[in-house]
């Protein structure tokens, strides 16, 4: 039973703050399929721990639609679009896609006991949009993995690169991508439903299919989104990453041994200070939810405090889709001159 109540946390399933919760004195105590009813101690903090996330995750939700549209239409405007400008584009598109998620799934959970087709439809919806959310941050992950890789091969290999990489490549690259991400988010409709009858107050609560009480496939599931949005990025980023900086520091000191005129004679890869932000930015929002990931797996316990620390990475991740922004209008000027250009002058050429 531990185990299913941990499948429910892992499922971001938590308490709704729009109804009323109906403590047990029991501690033990149960919904079954479901998870355990709170302690009555811990009830008034979670609900107004709850009540601060749905805030905090509604405000993160619209930044991150009204932040990367933005980008995405400066990427578009681009007279030439490079390699790093479409892992961008697709950075972009799955940040804005997270924030649409972000901001539907808490409107669901508090919204739902409006009428018998709102809840229905928030019902039918919830898990297949929470699948879509958690393959557009793989997604998100593995690109952003891929653009530390791109760049540290066009900086070591710049030749090799230019001969075997193309625009072309890369746009089918990251298309593939996005649809083998979509296969693990597939499993939280199959594991999990909300029945599509609206009991007088009750909450909307998940049930475990059959398919979700099986432990082998949980594992299996689990086990597959840490290695593909956690492990492999966070390896392949950290050592690229390392070399690419060490490589720049290399740089930098070969080109202050050299006169003017041979300084600006030499160049290199374009967009290596923003992939090096973008990368800072994705461990710094993304490393507390893979210890929550690891955690869960290593040590399969139900707990207060790990239902808290749940509900707090999942939402320090969802900055990672609104700071990008930052970095590419802090760290290039053409960045800057074309978003600047379309909304202050206009500029829609």
């Amino acid at each position: 039973m531990k185990t299913v109540l941990l499948l429910y946390l892992l499922y971001s399933a938590h308490f709704r703050p729009s109804m009323p919760y109906q403590p047990t004195t029991d501690p033990g105590a149960t919904v079954p399929g479901v998870g355990p009813t709170l302690n009555p101690r811990y009830l008034p903090i979670l609900m107004r721990t709850q009540s601060v996330n749905f805030v905090i995750a509604l405000v993160l939700g619209t930044l991150a639609v009204l932040s990367n549209i933005p980008i995405i239409m400066v990427m578009t405007r681009y007279k030439y679009i490079g390699i790093p400008q479409v892992y961008m584009t697709t950075l972009a598109i799955c940040d804005l896609s997270i924030g649409v998620f972000t901001l539907w799934r808490e409107l669901a959970d508090t919204l739902f006991y409006l009428s018998d087709a709102v809840y229905w439809f928030c019902s039918q919806t919830y898990f297949p949009i929470m699948g879509l959310d958690v393959s557009a941050s793989i997604t998100a992950s593995i690109v952003a993995m891929t653009l530390s890789v791109d760049r540290y091969l066009a900086l070591k290999y710049p030749m090799k690169h230019s001969e075997y990489w193309s625009v072309r490549k890369a746009k089918l690259l990251a298309v593939i991508v996005g649809c083998l991400s979509i296969i693990p988010g597939t499993f939280y409709p199959l594991q999990f439903a909300i029945s599509s009858e609206m009991m007088p107050g009750s909450n909307m609560y998940p049930v475990p299919t059959n398919l979700g009480m099986n432990l082998a496939f949980f594992a299996t599931r689990a086990s597959i989104v840490f290695l593909f949005r956690f492990a492999i990025p966070f390896t392949v980023t950290a050592v690229t990453n390392t070399l690419t900086v060490s490589i720049i520091r290399k740089s930098d000191k070969f080109r202050r041994g050299l006169d003017r005129e041979a300084r600006s004679n030499t160049t290199t890869p374009k967009c290596l200070a923003m992939t090096v932000g973008i990368v800072i930015a994705f461990f710094v929002t993304q490393i507390p939810m893979a210890a929550f990931y690891l955690y869960a797996i290593v040590f399969p316990e139900y707990t207060y405090a790990l239902d808290l620390f749940e509900m707090l990475c999942n939402t320090w991740t969802k900055l990672n889709s609104i700071v990008n922004i930052v970095i590419y209008l802090t760290l290039n000027k053409e960045f800057r001159h074309t978003l600047f250009g379309i909304f202050c002058r206009g500029d829609n050429t």
